[in-house]
Parts: C-alpha cells; structure tokens; sequence
C-alpha cells in the first residue's frame, strides 16, 4: 500500500488526463525542461511539497491526523511568440483549475477538500527557436490519516 500523499498525486495526475479540455502529456515527478527538441508539449507534472499537519500540535484527535499537502502543477507549453505561450499557459492554467475542482475530494474517501494555492509568475524563454514556458499553480489538499499508518 501506498502512502496516502502518493495516492493524491496519482488522483490528481489522473484527473488532469481524464479532462478533456486540457490537451496536454500529463506526467508526475517529473521536471519538464525547455528544449528545442520537445515533442511533447503541452505538457503537465504534478510533484508535491510540504505536506504539514494543521495543528500546531502534530494532532487534534487520538484517532487521526488532519494534514495539508501542497501540490506543484507545472504547466508546459510552447508558442510561436511570446505572447502565444502566455496565452497557452493561462488557458492549461483555466483547464487544470476546472478539472481539479470538479471533485475536490479527487475521488479519495480520505481527502476533505482541495483548495487552490496560486500560482507563481510565468517563466518564458524567447531564446530558443520556438519559445516555450512554464507555469506553476499550487494545489493544498487537505487529507485525513490514521494516527498509526499513513497509507
């Protein structure tokens, strides 16, 4: 068995393919670069960061643990002008929101809710033949474990 915070990315990977409007190679842990060579943009991964209980204290009950964990969705995308990779970026950045919220639980018994975290600057590069950037939105999924086995 997995832990649970594996089982979120791969819930959130999950939905991200199954959208219909996103369009793009869904991938977790994974760091996409910029090349000249990449055929495969669009392109999306989902990692994960901090993952924090919510009280100050580790925990509020004997049986459980409430926890938060972030979540980094990078968008890819490239363009013929600068202008053209912004513009995709936003639209990946609007069709991964949709599908995020769609089911804030993410289809997990254990997940109490997902929440939008904002979104870092875009980074374009205009250096390479076609240019291309990347995008990252935070993601905090608010998630329940057993006090005594994290899976």
């Amino acid at each position: 068995m997995t832990h649970r915070a594996q089982q979120i990315i791969a819930a959130t990977a999950a939905a991200l393919a199954a959208s219909s409007s996103l369009g793009a190679a869904v991938y977790t842990h994974r760091r996409l670069s910029l090349s000249d060579e990449d055929q495969e943009l669009p392109a999306v991964s989902v990692n994960y960061g901090s993952d924090d209980p919510l009280s100050d204290l580790g925990v509020t009950n004997i049986a459980f643990i409430d926890s938060l964990l972030e979540l980094a969705v990078t968008l890819v995308a490239r363009g013929d002008s600068e202008q053209d990779v912004l513009d995709e970026l936003l639209r990946l950045r609007a069709a991964q929101h949709v599908a995020l919220m769609a089911d804030r639980s993410l289809g997990l018994a254990f997940v109490i809710d997902t929440r939008y975290g904002g979104a870092a600057a875009p980074d374009v590069d205009v250096s390479l033949n076609r240019p291309a950037g990347a995008l990252t939105c935070r993601w905090l999924v608010h998630y329940r474990m057993n006090l005594s086995d994290p899976n």
